[in-house]
């Protein structure tokens, strides 16, 4: 006897069991789930090998079952419980066979309470295929191109199979291992496999737990809890990226115009002419007439390779300080290894606001002579009404942090997908 599409049931050769048959004319063995006999499905169900008793791997999803993926009805023809070892460590999962008329073979993978569909690609150019020691000569992570997307390298990983039962499109063997380079791309993963016999390429998707736990015919619960899976998918915030630019915009504005009120000049109402530094101190007389809006008092002078501290006080109409202050200047400049330098600067000055209109008196003296005793000279300066970009600076920091929080969400989902990568940058 031989696999026919006829065919729905056929009893095991070595133990006599009844076996769906479910996966079409292209399966080549069966595992029976009683006894462990792997069957020639193409000779008369010959026993070609056993792997005995063995427990079940723990998955909800039984062969049988069906499920519709992408528009299409797969049904559930075969178990594979797949391991992998590194060091001390173990880690299992379950690969179960599905099967569709019009579509072929394909895999629904159970791991860690994750529910994935992976298929085989035919289209791939395989001159662009990765192995584990290109992944080790690399000094970034390999990157490949497939469909139109960019797939970063994952991971590398040697697995085995560890349990087998039901019906597939080759003759799996017990203990088969398989060396799977993972490359991650935007919602799905992409994986180089070199089998002892072949290569092949392979694309897998997360599914939704919820939806195809149902479609199978059990309860969400029955896959435990979920951890955190590579491709999950990022969910943006209702219009994201309408948010996002209107942000970034904001705080363009805002910070454009807030330097633009920093430098715009208000109205000059006290200039002096240049002071000798030994002429201070000197007071002066001038006229506010703009209590709306701040004023500013600079220092300007023509230090060479010196430094000093001058202070102003002024006071208002009514005779009562205002605002006083001092300020440090300091310039230095010379020439090394043929090349100009100078640091600090020859100006220095300080914000107030007038509580009144009226005439006010400044007083302007020499807190500290400094590295120049009395030499150079200094101009004082006053103007009104000069405009503040504070507010301005604020809603840009505002809508720069709102920026960056929003933009920042996608960046930290990215790296979370990538936490569980084997790629390490090596110092």
């Amino acid at each position: 006897m031989t696999a026919s599409h006829g065919l729905s049931s056929i009893n095991c050769t070595s133990c006599g069991a009844g076996l769906s048959v479910l996966g079409g004319g292209r399966v080549l063995s069966h595992v029976c789930g009683y006894c462990g006999a792997v069957l020639d499905t193409q000779d008369n169900y010959k026993v070609l090998d056993s792997i005995g008793k063995r427990d079940h791997p723990a998955s909800p999803v039984k062969i049988g079952q069906t499920l519709t993926l992408e528009g299409v009805e797969f049904t559930v023809i075969g178990t594979l419980g797949i391991i992998e070892k590194y060091g001390s460590s173990t880690w299992r999962w379950v690969e179960h066979q599905i099967f569709s008329p019009t579509h072929g073979y394909m895999w629904l993978n159970v791991e860690d309470g994750n529910l994935t569909f992976t298929r085989k690609i035919r289209d791939y150019n395989m001159q662009h295929w990765l192995s584990p020691s290109t992944v080790e000569r690399a000094e970034t992570p390999p990157r490949r191109a497939y469909d139109g997307k960019t797939y970063k390298y994952y991971d590398t990983s040697m697995t085995q199979i560890d349990f087998m039962e039901g019906e597939f499109n080759w003759v799996p063997k017990l203990g088969e291992r398989k060396e799977v380079v993972s490359l991650l791309g935007p919602d799905t993963m992409l994986s180089l496999v070199k089998s002892r016999t072949e290569r092949e390429v392979e694309l897998t998707r997360l599914l939704p737990r919820a939806e195809t736990a149902d479609d199978l015919g059990f309860s969400e619960s029955a896959l435990g809890p979920a951890s955190p899976h590579p491709l999950t998918p990022y969910r943006p915030l209702p219009d994201e990226p309408v948010i996002r630019r209107a942000l970034f915009l904001t705080a363009a504005a805002a910070l454009i115009l807030g330097l633009v009120f920093l430098f715009m000049p208000g109205r000059t109402i006290l200039e002096t002419s240049n002071l000798d530094l030994g002429q201070l101190p000197e007071s002066y007389t001038f006229d506010v007439t703009n209590t709306a809006q701040i004023a500013r008092l600079d220092f300007r002078t023509n230090f060479s390779n010196q430094w000093a501290v001058l202070a102003a006080e002024i006071l208002g109409p009514d005779g009562q300080p205002v605002i006083a202050g001092e300020r440090s200047v300091s310039y230095y400049s010379g020439r090394s290894g043929g090349e100009s330098w100078s640091e600090g600067s020859r100006n220095a000055g300080f914000r107030f606001r007038p509580r009144d209109t009226g005439e006010h008196r400044v007083r302007l003296e020499l807190a500290d002579n400094g590295s120049g005793g009395s030499s150079g000279s200094v101009r004082l300066r006053i103007q009104q009404g000069k405009p503040t970009g504070f507010w301005l600076f604020v809603l840009a920091g505002i809508a720069g942090l709102g920026w960056i929080i929003v933009a920042g969400r996608k960046a930290m989902h990215t790296s979370r997908r990538f936490a569980g990568s084997d790629w390490t940058d090596e110092d």
